[in-house]
């Protein structure tokens, strides 16, 4: 009873594993024709994909793969003639990203030994290894050949969706495709570095905006180093630098940036400048916005930060001189406005302290003929400074200080509320 108990067992096992091999042909005969239901297909596919007895068999990840592009190519044929919607573009990313991934996992898996049919022992190589072939090889090459280039909107469409993860994939499929050995001498051809590079800055985008700020760093470089050089792409990566608070980076990004764009652009060079300030550097600082307004006599940022060089070195009258003639070639600069009404405070504040010691009639005098005129005046540059999200926090303390030390209780709490 024992014996055909355990008999009994096997055959049950080898019908499951028949049930399961079975279901994958039935799958791949269903996907193919006009009226393939590739959602059906995909359902009743996907036990097998972790079944024991089918996961390791080239054929069950060939059928998933082809259910996969065949869906991709049914969408796109339906949206070359308007007659597919636009929820379905994101769809149409993520099964060619499932295809290549479903293809990727069959290609080890498609090694069939070849046998001698005489004798039924395996075909040896000169080597003395046994000869092999392959089976689904030659047609995943071929469908991953021919949706190449389809990974390139695939990644548009899910970013249009906001899957910023699917997007960064199929745009990374698309340029380590011609580098993948799977594909051998039948993989496209490499594409001009700029196009690498454009890709990579996608990436970048993509990553960044998934709030991987390591990976997209690393895309906006490997960019700049397959030729893809623009404005926009240092400005992003300098953003992300400043979010991840490498300072460091930020300034080797800039400079690489000014080399290439300071003749138009003054940004990268007054990050620059102001490294230099911040470290204390202020010959250096100096010797470059020299440059750089001789370059661009009109540019009021350089002004701006020409003011905070002196106001770094309590030159505070040539700061305010700075600021000032910054705000008159920019009307509406308001981080200019806000420096102008920090510098006339910091005047102010020097006065007062200075003023500490004298006895309290001479301080009281002090105080109203030069403290408090100062302090009014500093005001109107500050309160517009609140206007924008930049400077708000930083005049907003300074006007609270002020209302303070002028008692004028009315402003006062108009700014503590806020």
């Amino acid at each position: 009873m024992k014996k055909l108990f355990i008999l009994g067992l096997c055959l049950m096992a080898v019908a499951g594993a028949s049930a399961q091999k079975s279901l994958v042909k039935e799958v791949e005969g269903k996907a193919k024709g006009f009226n393939a239901d590739y959602a059906a297909a995909r359902n009743q596919l996907k036990p097998a994909l972790t079944n024991p007895e089918t996961q390791n068999e080239a054929q069950t990840w060939y059928v998933a793969g082809t259910v996969e592009f065949g869906d991709f190519d049914n969408m796109y044929g339906k949206q070359a003639v308007g007659q597919g919607k636009e929820e379905e573009k994101a769809a149409m990313g993520r099964a060619l990203i499932n295809g290549y991934n479903y293809f990727m996992t069959a290609f080890p898996l498609d090694t069939i030994v070849e046998v001698d049919k005489k004798t039924g022992a395996p075909k040896l190589n000169k080597d003395g290894s046994p000869k092999t072939k392959t089976k689904y090889s030659k047609d995943m090459v071929k469908k991953l050949t021919a949706h190449w280039n389809d990974y390139v909107s695939g990644g548009q469409y899910l970013w249009d969706a906001k899957d910023y993860d699917g997007a960064y994939e199929a745009w990374n499929i698309y340029t380590s495709m011609p580098a993948n050995p799977s594909l051998g001498s039948d993989a496209p051809a490499v594409p001009a570095d700029t196009v690498i590079g454009q890709m990579c800055f996608y990436q970048g985008l993509a990553a960044w905006q998934a709030e991987k700020l390591d990976v997209a760093l690393e895309r906006f470089e490997k960019a700049y180093a397959n030729n893809y050089h623009s404005p926009q792409m240092f400005d992003y990566a300098i953003g992300v630098a400043a979010q991840m608070k490498d300072d460091p980076k930020i300034i080797e990004l800039a400079e690489t940036a000014n080399k290439l764009y300071g003749d138009t652009l003054s940004n990268y060079i007054l990050i620059i400048i102001n490294d230099k300030i911040n470290n204390k550097k202020y010959e250096e600082a100096q010797t470059l916005l020299e440059k750089a307004i001789s370059m661009n006599p009109t540019q009021a940022e350089l002004y701006d930060v020409l003011g905070i060089l002196y106001q770094s070195q309590n030159n505070l009258e040539k700061a305010r001189e700075n600021f000032a003639k910054a705000i008159s070639m920019k009307p509406d600069f308001v981080k200019a406005k806000f420096d102008l009404g920090r510098a006339i405070y910091a005047q102010a504040g020097a006065i007062d302290e200075a003023s500490a010691n004298l006895p309290t009639e001479e301080f009281n005098k002090v105080r109203a003929e030069k403290v408090t005129p100062l302090l009014k005046e500093s005001i109107p540059y500050l309160e517009e400074a609140l206007n924008d999200s930049t400077t708000f926090d930083d005049a907003r303390l300074l006007l609270r200080s002020i209302y303070y030390t002028l008692d004028d209780a009315v402003n006062l709490k108009r700014i503590e509320a806020m």
